[in-house]
């Protein structure tokens, strides 16, 4: 099987050295392999040059000594013949001395050689090194994927929770928006009912006496066996906080044009910001009797004095 390694990050030299680590390997190991083959062959050469010259120099040093062996024998009987043996003996000689320094020469490349030799195996003593941290470092990095998959799979498992919930929480928000829709209408409903059913009279004391910033709205009067439930929305029309109090009062048709007096025990404080709703009910409401609303602002002054029919 082969190794694959990943490298989490943005070192692109890495990534490239990690992913082609085996082709560098093998590139170095050819390499000194190369070398290696190179060396023997340069080495043994230079031995069978080196035996080829003993054996030449033995041969020529017999040759001589067996010259002047019979040059001694004979007495030496031809000077010609002696300047000629010692011509070839200081020709031998010259080339016995070149041989001689060809072979130190050689003896010195052959030392250079193994000193590169020793260089290119302390870089792949210092590769290995290398290549045992790299790996070290690689099964660091293998261990945080496989940290990071697991906290993936977690995080995907929690994703999918929260987009079935997410789902259900829309299956309620659209069955609440389908409600809002149903009792919008119904409150448009009743609001049309009562605007149309329910009307103030016109009073001479109903007229505005301080400009009024809240109004009654969607207001709705039910009666039922003397009883008298009335409802309504007291709404601020302005962007400032409203503060005040609200009464509602049963009066009769000859009671409208009296005045009712402001009091905290029969009145309800209010707060609003945008509108609040007042209801109350009365019981044993005579036939013909009229709801008075009366609203006061925060400084005790009355802003509305409406009056509306019970039934």
């Amino acid at each position: 099987m082969e190794t694959n390694f990943y490298v989490v990050g943005d070192n692109r030299g890495t990534a490239f050295f990690l992913r082609n680590i085996k082709f560098f390997i093998g590139l170095l190991l050819f390499i000194i392999s190369g070398l290696s083959i190179t060396t023997a062959y340069l080495y043994f050469t230079q031995l069978l040059d080196q035996e080829l010259l003993t054996v030449q120099f033995k041969q020529e040093k017999t040759r001589n000594e067996n010259l002047i062996t019979k040059l001694k024998q004979t007495g030496q009987q031809d000077s010609e013949w002696e300047q000629q043996v010692l011509s070839q003996f200081s020709q031998q000689k010259k080339m016995n001395e070149q041989q001689a320094s060809l072979l130190a020469r050689q003896r010195g490349e052959i030392s250079e050689l193994n000193s590169i030799l020793a260089q290119r195996e302390q870089v792949v003593h210092q590769f290995q090194l290398e290549k045992t941290s790299t790996q070290e470092q690689i099964n660091n990095l293998q261990l945080k994927v496989r940290s990071v998959l697991q906290q993936l799979l977690s995080t995907q498992a929690s994703l999918t929770e929260t987009i079935t919930e997410n789902e259900i929480i829309q299956a309620k928000v659209a069955e609440l928006e389908t409600e809002k829709n149903q009792l919008e209408k119904l409150l448009k409903k009743r609001k049309q009912t009562a605007s149309s059913s329910v009307v103030p009279l016109n009073k001479q004391k109903s007229q505005t006496l301080v400009d009024s910033a809240v109004s009654v709205e969607k207001l709705k009067i039910q009666s039922k066996d003397g009883f008298v439930i009335v409802n309504y929305y007291l709404t601020n029309n302005s962007d400032r906080l409203q503060k005040g109090r609200t009464g509602m009062y049963l009066s009769s048709r000859k009671d409208l044009e009296k005045d009712i007096p402001f009091r905290l025990d029969n009145s309800t404080p209010f707060r609003i910001k945008r509108y609040r709703v007042i209801s109350r009910k009365f019981s044993k409401v005579k036939d013909g009797s009229f709801v008075r609303i009366l609203i006061w602002n925060d400084k005790k002054e009355l802003i509305i004095d409406n009056a509306y029919p019970s039934e």
